[in-house]
């Protein structure tokens, strides 16, 4: 499928257009390391930008010459999840063989919060390596290139104060989490806006690896730690800031991985969200509340990484979702996979377990 072609059919979704089979994205070009098996795995990804970018292009090869489906080929300066933090003091563990990870927090009291500077965007943590990579990318390729992962408000929040501080404090220092959320949403959108510049032109938004059409916003969010917070208090510390980060960028959409059936009603009500980016974890009854709910109002990205019981997997899915409004993802890794509603360690064939989704969802 051409380009153009992909780019109209997700815009048909965003318009919430009819259409007779779902639109579907299989991942085997993933940015991230986690999963990959050793003998695939390229040394040297995060210390050199022709390396990440080769990496990436060998692997958009491979899927446009063997798939038809509604993947834009872009590329992606990936280093973690822990880019924002890591510029505020956290530290990183580079993993031998996966991903860069926040290994330390940086504020211990609430009192701290208020001591909190905004990075040098050119000197400080991973910022530059992630510059320098957007450059390398910009100067070497004529493909479209997205903004690093970004996370959220929240998750930086828990990146800098720790899980259980952050939550305590919402209930002792609501003043103090409130200036927190708000120096995090602020460094978001400056650190993104930058990303963009530094790309130009060639800019796009990929939610997860799938294309947003321009015409509804320019960023995404991801919210993971939504399902082990309160909806009251979700409502209240981070619906503001998701808020004023899409307000920022004329839209965007949301990722979260697992259940959170509570937040169903915030996400409705965040302004400017114009999608959920779902890696539902096997939890259709969720998805299927979602499209219910978002009916004509938000777009549901059905996702996934690629279970062990394809068949069964995509059977079900494919008899749960409405046509309308919905765009399915499934994420393909060499040594993990979604079994009974949590991912495992596994081994499993590349081109088989890709062909037997390819051609469930094709039809």
């Amino acid at each position: 499928m051409s380009t153009d072609n992909s780019y109209q059919i997700i815009s048909d979704v965003y318009n919430h257009k009819k259409l007779d089979t779902i639109p579907f994205f299989i991942c085997n070009t993933s940015y991230w390391l986690d999963g990959v098996a050793k003998d695939k795995y390229p040394i040297g990804y995060f210390d050199s930008a022709k390396i990440m970018t080769d990496y990436q292009l060998r692997k958009i090869e491979f899927h446009q010459t063997n798939y038809d489906d509604c993947y834009i080929p872009f590329l992606f300066p990936w280093y973690g999840t822990g880019v924002i933090p890591s510029a505020l003091g956290c530290d990183i563990t580079f993993v031998d063989g996966g991903d860069p990870a926040v290994s330390s927090h940086v504020i211990n009291s609430p009192n701290q919060i208020k001591d909190l500077n905004k990075p040098d965007y050119y000197k400080d943590g991973l910022l530059p390596k992630v510059l320098n990579t957007i450059d390398y990318m910009v100067q070497n390729t004529d493909l479209p290139i997205s903004f690093t992962d970004p996370q959220g408000p929240l998750n930086i929040a828990i990146c800098l104060a720790g899980l259980e501080n952050l939550f305590l404090w919402m209930y002792t220092n609501p003043n103090e989490v409130h200036d927190l959320m708000e120096f995090c949403t602020e460094v978001f959108i400056e650190w993104v806006k930058l990303q963009q510049k530094h790309i130009g032109n060639r800019h796009s938004c990929f939610p997860h690896g799938i294309i947003l059409p321009k015409e509804f916003g320019n960023v995404w969010i991801a919210d993971d730690d939504c399902v082990v917070i309160s909806s009251d208090m979700y409502k209240e510390f981070v619906v503001p800031y998701n808020s004023k980060i899409f307000r920022a960028f004329n839209g965007g959409t949301l990722h979260f991985c697992g259940s959170a059936k509570h937040q169903i009603e915030n996400f409705l009500n965040t302004d400017y969200c114009v999608g959920i980016n779902n890696f539902c974890m096997g939890d259709f009854e969720q998805l299927r509340m979602m499209q219910d709910i978002y009916k004509d109002k938000m777009v549901l990205m059905a996702c996934d990484f690629t279970p062990s019981n394809v068949d069964d997997y995509y059977t079900k899915l494919l008899n749960t979702l409405d046509k309308q409004g919905t765009i399915i993802g499934t994420y393909y890794a060499d040594n993990y996979a979604l079994k009974y509603g949590k991912y495992e360690m596994i081994n499993r064939n590349n081109e088989e377990t890709l062909k037997a989704i390819y051609d469930i969802l094709k039809v």
